[in-house]
């Protein structure tokens, strides 16, 4: 456990910016699936793209909510290298990481932030059993020139329609990013969700 501890990114400066460039990139263009461009190797119950965006976006100020145990050694391995708060009260989380669908719930139990501060919503992270360009989920909204069709395999259709819920409430809501192994991808809150 000591010897993974100890691996984040090779390059703290190139890879941390590296990952924040194609975050943008994928929050720009709901939808789109990116590659993480650059080798990690986070303990087993977080896939590869997952450490790499929540070691690039945490930090000693952004409290992390997780079906996770907050003592398991994949918590702890965030901890270490990003001395995140770990909160066990969703809407005190900044960012939250789901590994289980079964544990995914309600999206409207985070926090959308406030009409002050809207940027400071939680951004929620779930892992996927699969992600491809299939058409079960049809993405329509700004940084989408018609509509783009994607699938999520094993996030349940009751977890968008409890989504479309809060999706009136603009400029509040909760970012999300979708992740299966090495690649991801963003919807944001202002994008239009159908399932087909």
């Amino acid at each position: 456990m000591g010897q993974l501890m100890q691996k984040g990114f090779q390059s703290e400066t190139f890879d941390s910016q590296a990952v924040f460039r194609t975050v943008l990139d994928a929050m720009a263009t709901p939808g789109k699936i990116m590659e993480l461009p650059i080798k990690i190797g986070p303990p087993k119950m977080i896939a590869p793209a997952s450490g790499a965006i929540l070691i690039t976006l945490l930090d000693f100020e952004t409290p992390l909510w997780s079906d996770l145990a907050h003592d398991s050694e994949a918590i702890q391995w965030l901890r270490f290298h990003t001395g995140a708060p770990f909160t066990q009260v969703k809407k005190n989380a900044a960012f939250a990481l789901c590994t289980d669908d079964k544990n995914l719930g309600d999206p409207g139990h985070f926090s959308p932030g406030t009409i002050e501060s809207p940027q400071e919503s939680t951004t929620l992270i779930v892992q996927t059993r699969g992600i491809d360009e299939r058409s079960s989920l049809r993405l329509k909204g700004p940084g989408i020139q018609t509509h783009t069709n994607l699938k999520l395999t094993g996030v349940p259709n009751r977890f968008f329609e409890k989504r479309a819920k809060i999706l009136n409430t603009y400029p509040l809501g909760v970012d999300m990013i979708f992740v299966w192994d090495t690649i991801f991808v963003a919807i944001p809150r202002t994008t239009l969700l159908e399932v087909l």
